[in-house]
């Protein structure tokens, strides 16, 4: 039976903290490991190839296109992102995620010179900046916990009420 990606990614991070981290001498030496499971929290969370995090990013462009497609006044020959078939893999999903994102930079640019009605030209902005902010907000719950404090000082540091990892 073969591991997931994300489980043995898991298993490192806990190795790490549990196995390894209590052994090391030097705050050097332990904030360098700190730094090691940051990033591989990072792999975790964010990688290309994780279907959960490419997945609500092509909801979103989906989402966006539907929008746009409800503005009346907008050109139909307007570029915007087009809701494409979903693929089964990550590569597909990341391809059609950045075909998206360009799409919605030309839509962006076009905006700014088109002289569009003042309903249409606010209505498309408004659709624009709640498709960003839903990506912002993406981003930030997929990144790994920042491990500054961690890094620096070579311990582990608890949020009170909550049980430390080992």
């Amino acid at each position: 039976m073969n591991n997931s990606f994300d489980r043995l990614l898991v298993g490192l991070i806990e190795t790490l903290r549990c196995e390894v981290l209590p052994k090391l001498e030097g705050e050097f030496v332990r904030g360098q490991t700190f730094g090691v499971i940051y990033m591989l929290n990072f792999l975790r969370l964010r990688a290309s190839w994780s279907l959960g995090y490419l997945g609500p990013q092509i909801d979103a462009l989906d989402e966006l296109a539907v929008a746009l497609a409800a503005i009346p006044g907008l050109p139909e020959a307007v570029q915007r992102p087009v809701i494409a078939p979903r693929a089964a893999d990550a590569t597909g999903l990341q391809a059609a995620r950045d075909a998206g994102d360009a799409q919605v930079a030309a839509l962006i640019d076009w905006l700014g010179t088109a002289g569009l009605d003042e309903a249409t030209e606010r209505a498309t902005d408004l659709a624009i900046k709640a498709y960003i902010r839903r990506q912002l907000r993406h981003e930030l719950n997929t990144s790994a916990r920042p491990m500054f404090a961690e890094i620096s000082l070579g311990e582990e540091q608890t949020t009170p009420g909550v049980e430390p990892p080992c």
